[in-house]
């Protein structure tokens, strides 16, 4: 359906631009779509080499940015942070090991907020208990995560979205983004129930499956979420049994990360016949005498930030906003975040009575900002010492990222580097393009309240930039 909504606009955009045509009467053209009535759009698109504006509409009017807001935490981070800064997570033991192997004394993991542990770090973690000549615990699994200050979601996060992946819990301990993925396959005969695999493979997410297995080239009905606060997998509808396997999948969101992290640690040292106590997952702070056992960094902030903005991670830009705080004022928490950004962001040029930053993710819809804002952020950080991570972190029209299906086939792709933003009655697209001629150009495109679908206001968008591709 995108596609032919892209085609039918470009199709009808083609008709006035087969002469040299106006691109102000040609935008106008296009942003007269009827999904688009009674809704708000503010853009602005500025040339690069001399600052002329080549169109506007409503650019200081405050707006939803949605995702966009990623761009204010990647900008900052990578300016107080800097494109090499990494995250460190730390395993300590306390009390001695006995001639039997057995420690007597406490695990403690400590974080620091790196979204981008995995499962396979935690193995690692396990595997240096056991170099370590301990063949059991005596005591407790800790967890340290007083980095940040142990809020688990965003100001005015909507509720519904609690039991999925896009909507995490917060911790300055993470690992496998704060997720279970439940797959569902059919089971072996019609009626039997699904099979369910989980990753990673787990039993702190218990699964209660309620699916049935359905007659061959029936249409799937799976429907995976989670019980509110608990974590608890809920598997429900058909599958047909002709189905693949794991057909049909849904991340889901675990609640208290950091349990869920020492949970895992648990299950990998146990794989190792290393006996652990069920007394584990408990907070507590790293003690004065504490050894250490095992240090994970983190890839660089410029190898992170691709995994931030491409695919737009939520969880990434929240503990990056928690780190700018704790780096400058000892503080993880989003306040202390904003008031870095904030400062950033005057320097950058930005008006700063034309924003509201509440989260780094732009899960709330109480972020707001102008689309003149965003196009002076951006022209700021083609200047900047890091800009060159910044705008490689960027998704490319038809190639990757949450742009990788839009403009295929156009003279836009490969010529778009934009970060995407979406919310329900919210779409956004900021970053820059390179005309056929050669011309840089930097843009930004909010669109708030349409009463249409998402899908036309981002057809409406790609119509917009193959236009501005195609030259003033």
């Amino acid at each position: 359906m995108y596609r032919r909504l892209v085609a039918s606009l470009l199709l009808a955009q083609l008709a006035t631009c087969t002469v040299v045509a106006d691109l102000k009467a040609d935008i106008d053209k296009l942003l007269q779509n009827p999904a688009l009535a009674h809704s708000i759009t503010g853009i602005l698109v500025v040339s690069l080499k001399d600052g002329k504006t080549l169109y506007e509409q409503n650019a200081d009017v405050m707006l939803i940015p949605a995702s966009n807001q990623k761009l204010l935490v990647s900008a900052a981070a990578l300016h107080r942070l800097g494109a090499d800064f990494r995250f460190t997570t730390r395993l300590w033991a306390t009390g001695e090991v006995d001639s039997q192997g057995v420690l007597q004394g406490d695990l403690i993991l400590q974080g620091s907020g790196d979204p981008t542990l995995l499962l396979k770090d935690i193995e690692a973690m396990a595997e240096a208990v056991q170099k370590a000549g301990i063949r059991g615990i005596n005591g407790y699994l800790l967890y340290d995560e007083s980095a940040f200050d142990g809020i688990r979601r965003g100001w005015d996060w909507a509720w519904d979205d609690e039991p999925y992946y896009y909507s995490p819990c917060l911790s300055a301990i993470c690992v496998e983004r704060n997720a279970v993925t439940v797959y569902v396959s059919p089971g072996e005969n019609v009626g039997d129930p699904p099979r369910v695999r989980l990753f990673p493979p787990t039993d702190y997410l218990l699964v209660r499956n309620e699916a049935t297995t359905s007659a061959a080239g029936t249409p799937s009905t799976i429907y995976v979420t989670r019980e509110h606060a608990r974590n608890i997998a809920v598997v429900r509808g058909q599958i047909p049994v002709d189905a693949r396997a794991d057909s049909a999948r849904q991340a889901l969101s675990v609640e208290e990360p950091p349990r869920y992290a020492m949970w895992l640690l648990r299950e990998a040292l146990q794989r190792r016949a290393i006996s652990t106590p069920y007394r584990t997952a408990l907070p507590e702070r790293v003690p004065a005498g504490a050894r250490l056992l095992y240090t994970h960094t983190s890839p660089p902030l410029s190898d992170i930030l691709p995994l931030l903005n491409k695919p737009s991670d939520n969880l990434i830009a929240e503990c990056l906003m928690r780190a700018l705080g704790v780096v400058a004022h000892r503080e993880g928490s989003a306040a202390a975040g904003e008031r870095v950004m904030l400062e950033f962001l005057k320097e950058a040029g930005l008006n700063l009575n034309a924003l509201n930053i509440i989260d780094g993710s732009g899960l709330s819809r109480r972020n707001q900002i102008t689309a003149r804002n965003l196009v002076t952020l951006l022209r700021y950080m083609t200047s900047h010492p890091q800009a060159k991570a910044f705008i490689e972190s960027l998704p490319v029209a038809g190639m990757d990222g949450t742009l990788r299906n839009r403009m295929v086939n156009t003279p836009a792709q490969g010529k778009v580097r934009a970060k995407t933003g979406s919310l329900g009655r919210v779409s956004t697209l900021a970053g820059y393009l390179t005309t056929q001629t050669g011309e840089e150009l930097v843009f930004a495109l909010l669109m708030n309240n349409y009463n249409g679908s998402a899908a036309t206001a981002r057809a409406v968008q790609d119509a917009i930039l193959v236009r501005l591709v195609q030259g003033p």
